[in-house]
């Protein structure tokens, strides 16, 4: 058995994904050791003709095309794929520091990790460091997954609900069947890593720099994708299949009440994306959507900030998520009538 796999989601990232996959073979592990999954999700561009010239190169990378489903689907086909005993996720416009797969591999090995949070970096648009997160000061914890999701935002990244930057027992993984839930183009992350974290014994926290994350126009986390009907079903679609997850009969109390926050951020997402004009239609059809799938009372046990103060809005004045959405095109309109005082 390999001792890694790494999957990479393709789609129109021609100018970074060959420097994304020359990190990962810049490393001190032998090619027999690990491959490199690529998933070509229809990409219009020369993406996957830059990887069939890498193949060529290295035997360890491979190429699944598939026509455009989504990066959800892209890195499901990966994970099918995966086999060996750890999994690594990497968005093809990043990379990672030279030479240290064989040490995250080495400290999991050693741990017996199910879950692994590695240290990253923020890259601003022009390549400059915006914020390192180095898990300081969590070298020494080994914890539950529950646990971890808490100690993770203790460091206070800017992005918490992620998976990248994170190595996964692949045993694990698909003992449990996990896998992304399809057609959630936005924040697609937060869902699966509620559910891995609810199930995970076994985390640990790596305080060397990994992961270099960068920042670019049209991504779809820098998009107005947040603001879209698609964003909005695929934010509903989370909390439904987080909610009917937390109802399997093998999760303890702990783990039901751990669902909640997520539960909670997904529903206040959906309705802040949702509502727009005709306002008072749309924020109707939301409320239904959430009535019909159980979603219309928030339960905030276990339940912390900011999320608990929305929800506790959420319970008692639903349509104060009306209100805001009108002040705030209101607001952004009124900006839009000043002019300029002449010269």
């Amino acid at each position: 058995m390999k001792r890694l796999s790494v999957v990479i989601p393709i789609y129109n990232v021609e100018p970074f994904v060959e420097r994304c996959i020359r990190s990962l073979l810049q490393q001190d592990l032998s090619l027999d050791d690990y491959e490199i999954i690529c998933v070509n999700d229809g990409s219009p561009d020369r993406s996957a003709e830059i990887v069939d010239g890498l193949m060529k190169e290295y035997p360890n990378i491979f190429l699944i095309n598939q026509q455009n489903q989504g990066v959800s689907r892209a890195r499901n086909r990966g994970i099918e794929k995966a086999g060996g005993k750890y999994i690594l996720f990497i968005d093809p416009d990043d990379y990672i520091q030279q030479n240290t797969l064989n040490m995250i591999l080495n400290q999991a090995e050693v741990k017996n990790a199910q879950v692994s949070f590695l240290g990253f970096t923020f890259l601003d648009s022009d390549g400059s460091v915006s914020q390192e997160v180095l898990n300081n000061n969590l070298d020494l914890i080994i914890a539950d997954g529950i646990e971890s999701y808490f100690l993770a935002r203790k460091i206070n990244p800017p992005d918490p609900d992620r998976m990248c930057a994170i190595l996964f027992d692949t045993a694990f993984f698909k003992s449990f069947g996990l896998s992304y839930l399809p057609d959630v183009p936005f924040l697609e992350d937060g869902e699966l890593i509620a559910r891995i974290l609810c199930l995970a014994d076994r985390c640990i926290f790596d305080s060397r720099p990994f992961y270099y994350r960068t920042t670019r126009l049209g991504s779809a986390t820098n998009s107005e994708l947040f603001h879209t009907e698609k964003a909005a079903r695929g934010f509903l679609a989370s909390a439904n299949n987080l909610k009917k997850f937390q109802q399997r009969e093998k999760l303890n109390h702990r783990q039901k009440a751990f669902l909640n926050q997520p539960i909670c951020k997904f529903v206040i997402l959906t309705m802040r994306s949702s509502i727009r004009k005709p306002y008072l239609k749309t924020f109707r059809e939301t409320r239904a959507r959430l009535q019909e799938y159980g979603l219309e009372r928030l339960d905030t046990d276990k339940v912390v900030k900011p999320y608990l103060y929305y929800a506790f809005i959420y319970n008692r004045v639903p349509s104060a998520f009306l209100l805001r959405s009108i002040f705030h095109r209101w607001k952004s309109g009124m900006k839009a009538l000043v002019k300029f005082p002449e010269s």
